[in-house]
């Protein structure tokens, strides 16, 4: 579990990736990725008949795109675990339908879920995080349709993250960039 709790203390918290952004501009670079925020808390306090044994941390994942005019928020319901190899887990699990989808957020304190209902995504394939020296690393791909396939590389520090999250269509990029999104702790 100290692994696990070392990688939660990682991810835990506010991140956006605004010095990125100001470094393109000072640079006179494009701009090639959006301006993000991403904000991750644990929410087993949240879930009601979670086993007394339970050895994971469930999360709600938000993230904040903003493209210009237009702002994408996307809302995610993680469940991190250790593997027999001691590596970091991260599998998906289907937002419950009984909640509305912008009432899905950390700062909910009416939120409540109840463990027997979660169900797993079955579109996303869970994504495992091997520790390096200073870092953990994941890269998976996932097949959404048949033509379809989300490509996700991310390498968690302590106060940083490195995120590309790529969409493919008939291996044409429709969403997402290879630029990986540089996110830092802000609280």
């Amino acid at each position: 579990m100290e692994k696990l709790n070392k990688f939660i203390n990682y991810i835990e918290g506010t991140f956006n990736n605004d010095k990125q952004i100001e470094k393109e501009k000072s640079l006179n670079e494009e701009i090639k990725v959006p301006r993000a925020k991403h904000i991750i808390g644990i929410c087993n306090s949240k879930i009601e008949n979670l086993p007394e044994d339970f050895k994971g941390y469930f999360t709600i994942d938000e993230t904040y795109y903003n493209h210009g005019e237009k702002e994408t928020a996307l809302r995610h319901l993680f469940l991190y675990t250790l593997n027999e190899e001691n590596n970091v887990v991260l599998t998906s699990y289907e937002l419950p339908s009984n909640i509305e989808y912008n009432d899905f957020v950390n700062s909910n304190d009416k939120l409540v879920m109840d463990y027997n209902d979660l169900k797993l995504s079955e579109k996303f394939t869970p994504i495992t995080f091997e520790e390096r020296e200073e870092y953990f690393l994941a890269e998976s791909e996932t097949i959404f349709a048949p033509e379809v396939i989300f490509t996700a590389v991310e390498k968690v520090y302590d106060g940083k993250m490195y995120v590309t999250e790529i969409f493919r269509k008939n291996g044409v990029i429709v969403s997402g960039s290879e630029e990986p999104i540089i996110y830092n702790k802000i609280k």
